[in-house]
């Protein structure tokens, strides 16, 4: 029996079905773009605690060649910041996409399920500092035996240190892999103009991201570029979206998408999705 002080949940998530291509599948199909669930609720602790959890299950069977991926995350927060651990679905490209099969993070070299314990500062004028040690599935292993099952965290993997805040209106993050002097420091700003939002990246691991989206009412357009050439590896892609909104949970979208590198090829959707 369900008692009147116990935690509530959220349940959301979205629906798709779109016509669409992929760089390995050019014919046009139908296909069920997105199907999400996420399940999430937070308790209060009492002493200025809380406690939450999320919980998501996605039938997006490109990401990582997963049929079910799990993001799940539990924070206890407080007056000391917040503390958390989590398995989600972590894409190469950072700053945006057009919704396409073949996406920009696939073009960069694809998806994966990556696990982090994660500590994070309470705010100081507007600014967060985490300390955070994550590895992915092909770092450390998995709980289930399974390439898609949710990862574990060993001393495999990677500890970061980074600050979140605001600077002259523009959002900053930027983080650094201490572990991993190769991969380095990465660098992402965002600035809405009003009449267009920009977004910016740039890595010592080269990795390079772009982005312009522009409001025209109902509809949105963007442009995202992205790219990865360091050493031999040579990733590129560019994303054109275009997202009509019918109503606040409803929209009708179109994405094109091209590159070279670890996908390489041309691929577009025209989708229609229904978040609940």
């Amino acid at each position: 029996m369900v008692g009147a002080a116990s935690a509530q949940i959220t349940i959301g998530g979205s629906i798709g079905v779109g016509l669409q291509t992929s760089v390995t599948k050019t014919d046009a199909h139908f296909h069920i773009t997105d199907a999400d669930i996420t399940f999430s609720g937070k308790e209060d602790l009492g002493g200025g605690m809380s406690i939450s959890a999320q919980m998501g299950l996605s039938n997006e069977n490109t990401r990582n060649s997963a049929s079910a991926v799990e993001n799940t995350t539990l924070a206890i927060s407080g007056g000391f910041g917040t503390i958390s651990y989590g398995n989600v679905l972590s894409g190469k490209a950072k700053m945006g996409s057009a919704s396409l099969e073949t996406d920009l993070s696939d073009y960069l070299g694809g998806y994966a399920n990556v696990s982090e314990f994660k500590y994070t500062t309470p705010a100081i004028s507007g600014w967060n500092v985490f300390l955070s040690w994550s590895g992915s599935a092909a770092a450390v292993g998995t709980a289930l035996g399974s390439a898609n099952s949710v990862t574990t965290l060993d001393a495999k993997g990677s500890p970061y240190i980074g600050v979140t805040g605001t600077l002259a209106g523009a959002s900053i993050y930027l983080d650094n892999n201490t572990g991993n002097a190769a991969e380095g420091w990465d660098l992402r700003v965002k600035y809405d103009l009003g009449a267009a939002a920009i977004a910016v990246r740039t890595s010592k691991d080269k990795y390079q991201e772009f982005g312009v989206s522009v409001p025209m009412g109902a509809m949105t357009v963007s442009v995202n570029t992205a790219n990865q050439k360091n050493g031999a590896t040579d990733n590129q892609g560019t994303s054109l979206g275009v997202v009509y909104a019918m109503s606040k949970q409803t929209s009708l979208s179109f994405g094109y998408g091209t590159g070279k590198g670890a996908s390489a090829g041309q691929n577009y959707r025209l989708n229609l999705s229904k978040a609940f």
